[in-house]
């Protein structure tokens, strides 16, 4: 609703230093024609302007934390007409350092209720926001031993 608003905003940069660092450490991203590459880049710090981070129970967003994340999440629509609009129905990216349990509640055919825990590494609802585990996010990498951030 207010996207023209938040395009008013100033395009966050992305140092080369922290850009290479997370093309090296998720190489499926790098490993694209240049053209894709600095479309990525760019498509990425849109996102980063128009999306809000938190962390939950202490887990601290840091820019290596954003930055892996909204990597990532430009690559499925990176060459979708319409781009970062198909993410316009959320705002909210909530992180937390690992998977979590949730608790499922269906209802059957025979309308018996079904109470269960459902252990996931993240999960989008409608209107967001959208829940991530960073050590999900982290097993992507291919880097085993990297340092990991809290």
């Amino acid at each position: 609703m207010f996207k023209w608003l938040r395009r008013l905003r100033a395009l966050p940069p992305i140092p080369e230093a922290a850009w290479q660092a997370v093309l090296a450490r998720y190489a499926f991203l790098g490993d694209r024609p240049a053209a894709d590459v600095q479309r990525l880049r760019s498509l990425t710090a849109e996102f980063l302007r128009d999306k809000e981070f938190h962390g939950t129970r202490g887990f601290t967003i840091t820019n290596e934390v954003a930055l892996a994340i909204a990597a990532q999440a430009v690559l499925p629509v990176l060459h979708l007409k319409g781009g970062l609009d198909w993410y316009d129905d959320f705002v909210g990216i909530v992180v937390h350092r690992s998977e979590v349990v949730a608790r499922r509640k269906v209802v059957d055919d025979a309308q018996v209720v079904h109470e269960y825990n459902e252990v996931v590494a993240g999960e989008a609802m409608d209107r967001g926001p959208v829940m991530l585990s960073w050590d999900d996010v982290l097993a992507s990498s291919i880097t085993t031993g990297a340092a990991t951030t809290s």
